[in-house]
């Protein structure tokens, strides 16, 4: 391993320290901009000549973005013991995704901070003071993708969508100048400073990085930055309740179910991950080929740093709500630059290529498990401002609920409740984890397989229409099914609790189990794949109702409930060695899709008479919808994506109590849709009782 120059030690605290062991806090971009106008200007000028340093230096914007993937040479001296060939340094699909990117933002910050006092001292005396004061408790801004915006902005902040943006420089007297935003995009100057640092098309012929790019070929391509906007508006409910359920499932509470999206065998109720939402928001950005869409090039745009302050402030509230829940001891099977294969990771293993403050060994997750250590917080963990570890946690709890409650709230405000009388405590909950389909209680493949039909190879219909192929995805479902749901308890003749569902499907009750105060269902569409089975980045989207069939529009629509984005390569011509080596391994990954929030603004809207499951069920067959597009922007065949498992599973949650919502810890699966080959068939999953019928396409 060869001598590290590069200590990650992050900005410094100021001078003298606080008495009450206090770091400053990294804001949310709004906030930033809205509440502390020198620091917003200090961190545009900063930014833009961060950009303009010399490529070719290992501290240059250009070349610590390139630690993330491209241009896949060594950074800072750090070649790695892991031969033969280049592997790359980021941990993407391990257990070690959320601690490897925190002394990564470390490094940036500190690196950025730098450049900002330097800004600072350049302004005349008469505003010196005031930019220095300011600049000495600079810290990097997130963006809550997640949280609904402030009045006026939108859910992609305007300030990151604006190709111009006003500043006050040093030699402005004082006054706003326009200058080229450096939110908005980054320009490479020059492209490819060493050769063969970018040899794909068309990222080898872009000048800079782009989001929905209007050609995925053309060198004179531009952004389409209203798609931005639009995608982040349509998706974000459902990126609300992803980050909600990660937050207060039971299921989340162990690291390596929260960190990564890697399936696991012995996991199968844990299809979220903070990777997952992570990956969502990066083709949300990007679109077909924009540079945030592809991970090789992802962080040289911008707002990836953005991004990923927000999903390391996620991460950060996740172990405040969980702390004593860090435990990281996975085996890594396709290892990295400096991670043998299939060795053992654990909260001690190297985070290459960053070195700690004796710049002669590298942070571990351990070593990089508080925030403090690096010098910042967020406003949601200040723990230094309470006196028990209990106070803390609650207030965090709180501001969970606060930030992404929303559909809590939605329902007790269409159930009447007033939340204040509700219970004060919790009812106790077992987890019970679904079991995986391939499991022992499995039917031979030959009683599974239903023959095609005429249709069952359309991609998609010549119109927007709610009866296509792969739409009614409950229907002919096997009746007599077993429910662990609360209240559909019903007394059979074999002795087991069940649920006639083909008959209850779309009847009125004459007596209806009564409701629980305080508690609602949850739909979730849960996705399961071999990340590079289709050689390259593929998203499956979701949609409710008819959906409009022209794929250009496929992320921004309104009948798109979230997409599930998964970075596959071409393993024959990639140059990061840890994906050839995940594809050798055919690693699966997994994703998921809330379901409820687009369902309650059906019900809202009047298209969906109630929210019990007599009425969501039936809905549901007439309604949800899913596709698959690659890279480009091309639909593929969902027949066509070998391994691709989607399922519909529900989970009850338990409405705030003193602010704070829960979720049971159980999921249900109504239905798992499986496309082998053009085979099509439903699989009933519920506790550990599997049932098979074969579905008749329509």
């Amino acid at each position: 391993m060869a001598a590290l120059n590069h200590p990650v030690i992050g900005a410094p605290r100021p001078s003298p320290a606080p008495a009450d062991g206090s770091v400053p806090l990294r804001l949310e971009i709004r906030e930033l901009q809205n509440k502390h106008p020198d620091q917003w200007n200090l961190y545009l000028l900063g930014l833009d000549a961060f950009k303009k340093v010399d490529e070719k230096s290992d501290l240059s914007y250009y070349g610590i973005a390139g630690i993330h993937g491209r241009p896949y040479r060594p950074w800072g001296g750090v070649k790695g013991t892991n031969n033969p060939g280049w592997q790359g340094y980021c941990t993407h699909s391990s257990i070690l995704f959320a601690s490897w990117h925190r002394p990564y933002l470390a490094l940036f910050e500190q690196t950025l901070y730098a450049i900002v006092q330097n800004v600072a001292a350049q302004f005349p005396a008469e505003t010196k003071v005031r930019y220095q004061q300011a600049a000495a408790t600079f810290r990097i801004p997130y963006w809550d993708w997640a949280a609904a915006p402030p009045n006026g902005d939108s859910y992609f902040p305007n300030s990151v969508g604006a190709p111009t943006i006003n500043v006050i420089t040093p030699q402005s007297g004082g006054k706003s100048v326009p200058i080229p935003n450096p939110l908005y995009s980054f320009k490479f100057t020059p492209l490819n400073p060493v050769a063969n640092d970018f040899v794909e098309q068309p990222f080898r012929t872009w000048p800079n990085t782009l989001r929905y790019p209007n050609s995925t070929r053309l060198p004179t391509a531009v952004s389409d930055e209203q798609q931005v906007f639009a995608a982040m508006e349509s998706q974000f409910p459902s990126l609300q309740g992803n980050v909600n359920i990660l937050m207060n499932d039971p299921n989340y509470k162990d690291f390596a179910a929260f960190s990564n999206h890697a399936w696991q065998n012995n996991e199968p109720s844990t299809f979220a991950s903070i990777e997952d939402i992570h990956n969502s928001i990066h083709g949300d950005v990007g679109g077909n080929m924009g540079h945030m869409s592809e991970l090789d090039y992802s962080s040289f745009d911008p707002v990836f740093w953005l991004h990923h302050c927000n999903v390391d402030r996620l991460f950060a509230i996740w172990q405040a709500l969980n702390p004593t829940s860090y435990a990281i001891n996975k085996r890594d099977q396709s290892g990295t630059f400096v991670i043998t294969r299939n060795t053992a990771v654990t909260a001690t293993t190297p985070l290459a290529p960053f070195a700690d403050a004796s710049g002669t060994k590298y942070w571990t997750s351990e070593g990089a498990r508080q925030t403090t250590t690096f010098n910042y917080a967020y406003p949601e963990t200040q723990k230094w401002a309470f006196k028990t570890d209990a106070a803390y946690q609650a207030t965090v709890q709180g501001a969970v609920q606060q930030l992404y409650g929303g559909l809590a709230m939605d329902f007790a405000q269409a159930q009447g409740l007033n939340l204040a009388a509700l219970p004060t405590t919790l009812p106790e909950t077992t987890p019970i984890k679904a079991k995986e389909e391939n499991g022992s209680a499995a039917k031979p493949a030959e009683q599974l397989a239903a023959p095609a039909t005429a249709g069952s190879s359309s991609a998609a219909p010549a119109a927007a229409a709610p009866h296509h192929e792969g739409s009614h995805m409950l229907s002919n479902i096997v009746s007599h099914i077993k429910d662990v749901i609360p209240g559909h308890h019903k007394e059979n003749t074999d002795g087991t609790r069940g649920l006639d569902l083909e008959a209850e499907i779309g009847k009125p009750s004459s007596n209806p189990p009564p409701a629980t105060p305080g508690e609602f269902t949850e739909y979730i569409v849960n996705v399961k794949v071999p990340k590079h089975v289709l050689a390259q980045t593929f998203r499956v989207h979701i949609f409710l109702g008819p959906f409009d069939p022209a794929t250009n529009t496929w992320c921004t629509q309104d009948a798109l409930v979230g997409t599930v984005t998964v970075f596959g390569k071409e393993p024959e011509t990639t140059g990061c060695g840890k994906c050839k080596e995940d594809a050798e391994d055919n690693i699966v990954i997994t994703g998921t899709v809330p379901l409820t929030a687009a369902l309650m603004k059906e019900y809202k809207k009047g298209n969906l008479g109630a929210l019990s499951k007599e009425n969501v069920l039936p809905w549901l067959r007439e309604n949800l919808h899913w596709r698959v597009t690659v890279a480009d922007g091309t639909e593929q065949l969902r027949q066509e994506v070998p391994g691709l498992r989607v399922s519909v599973v529900t989970t009850q949650v338990v409405l705030p109590v003193g602010g704070i919502h829960s979720i049971l810890g159980f999921m249900s699966c109504i239905l798992r849709l499986l496309m082998v080959g053009r085979l099509g068939i439903i699989l009933i999953e519920v506790g550990i009782l599997w049932l098979w019928k074969k579905l008749d396409w329509k």
